[in-house]
């Protein structure tokens, strides 16, 4: 497990000065370019970076693009502090997202390189009493790195809260790409990816964290050692840098999800859904149909299917629409008393006792059947279910005027129902209280 070491000096091979010695040795004067105090630039190499010191506090930046022309083919490192020292530096106007103001730029440029797979970029930014600290990393491909056979010239631009009083040094921590293991060896991954050693696959490219600056990861994001580069924390790297890894281990509230990507790795709110757009004003029997939100169109749902259209039922039992099946209690009737059934209902034997009215049994109970054999008026329905077997009202809503209903009507031809209703286009008082048009259908039993 990769555990960073902040604040720890460590000597490496190669250049490598302590910060007392190699600020002093690098503080940078105005150099002219912009006028005395709008730049400071320092061409060439620089030193390794050693431990910071330990009043030194971090200073977050943030990248932005912007065209460099060709100042990014001579290799520099350039802090901008004015938008005169930007003009003067690139030939153009600083970018509308830079401000001046309040903000300043370091410009790194790694040089021209022969090939692909170079990247530069700005590790940390640091301050030390009047001193301001700026890390580069410049990232080179390795052996069996797959890269583009053309001359590159690999930069970055970041902006960060000015820092008035200060001077820079400039100082580097850089890496190469290890790709003689794993799968990358022959993969080329688009920009702004990079390939996962393990899996031979191109994905975003991973946070950095860890080494001299000791950046921490994101949300609940864990530190971890980074096997591609040749840099173990294991033997002696106590400043190596790092890679963010995430595992949920935190529960969140309903309105939020775990977002587990590196860069975030904490709970993230849920967007509520839209609101619902405004709804043509109809009356729908069954309802309106909804759209992938859930939200009502302006179409009515058909009439459900009405699955007792081929089922008889036993005398004193009702056919369920919904699931075609008969169910529902025998009305009773006749018998000793003489009850009679409701409605037009007409009083039949009961075939499941052994009472049978032909045969003496004149005081039988019997059960009530229902068969229409009447006609409804139009604003009204034979129920045929034994215990009502009669006319009942619709439950439609009540009719407009025409002279209140929309124009023009509906294209729907009309039609007259078995029961005599008409069936089509219906203009009807909507939820609302206003007049508006419907398509109602024939009952179907």
């Amino acid at each position: 497990m990769f555990v960073h070491q902040t604040v720890r000096s460590i000597t490496r091979a190669g250049r490598r000065l302590s910060f007392a010695a190699a600020v002093g040795a690098l503080a940078l004067a105005g150099c002219g370019i912009g006028g005395e105090g709008d730049v400071q630039q320092v061409n060439g190499d620089v030193s390794d970076a050693a431990s910071p010191p330990a009043t030194a506090s971090t200073i977050a930046f943030q990248e932005f693009s912007d065209d460099v022309g060709d100042r990014a083919a001579t290799g520099s490192r350039t802090l901008i502090r004015s938008a005169r020292g930007y003009q003067s530096v690139f030939g153009h106007a600083p970018p509308a997202s830079v401000d001046f103001s309040r903000e300043w730029v370091i410009f790194y440029a790694a040089g021209a390189k022969p090939t692909g797979g170079y990247e530069a970029g700005v590790l940390a930014v640091l301050r030390s009493g009047s001193t301001l600290i700026a890390i580069t990393e410049l990232t080179s491909p390795g052996a069996g790195c797959a890269v583009t056979l053309a001359f590159t010239s690999p930069h970055v631009l970041v902006k960060f809260p000015a820092q008035p009083g200060s001077t820079a040094s400039f100082f580097k921590q850089d890496r190469t790409q290890d790709c003689t293991s794993g799968g990358c060896a022959a993969v080329l991954c688009p920009a702004g990816s990079t390939c996962d050693p393990t899996t031979g696959t191109c994905g975003p490219a991973p946070v950095r964290c860890g080494g001299i600056a000791g950046i921490a990861c994101p949300g609940m994001g864990r530190c971890v050692d980074d096997p591609s580069d040749g840099c173990d924390p294991n033997a002696g790297g106590a400043d190596c840098g790092g890679v963010c890894a995430c595992v949920q281990n935190v529960l969140c509230t309903t309105d939020s999800k775990f977002d587990s990507s590196p860069a975030v790795c904490a709970c993230v709110p849920i967007a509520p859904p839209p609101p619902c757009p405004p709804v043509c004003d109809i009356y729908c029997q069954y309802g309106n149909v909804p759209d992938a939100n859930g939200c009502p169109t302006c179409r009515c749902n058909p009439p459900p299917t009405n699955a007792c259209a081929a089922v008889l039922c036993p005398a004193g039992s009702t056919c369920d629409p919904a699931t075609g099946k008969c169910s529902g209690a025998k009305v009773a009737c006749g018998g000793f008393a003489g009850t009679p059934c409701p409605g037009f209902g007409r009083c039949a034997d009961d075939p499941s006792d052994s009472c049978d009215p032909a045969a003496g049994g004149a005081d039988c109970a019997g059960v009530c059947s229902c068969v229409q054999n009447v006609l409804c008026t139009t604003n009204s329905t034979f129920d045929s279910s034994p215990a009502v077997c009669a006319c009942v009202p619709n439950t439609t809503p009540p009719a407009c005027p025409p002279e209140k209903c929309p124009a023009p009507a509906p294209a729907t031809p009309s039609m007259i129902c078995a029961d005599g209703t008409t069936a089509g286009p219906t203009c009807v008082v909507t939820a609302s209280g206003a007049c508006g048009w419907t398509i109602t259908t024939c009952a179907t039993r």
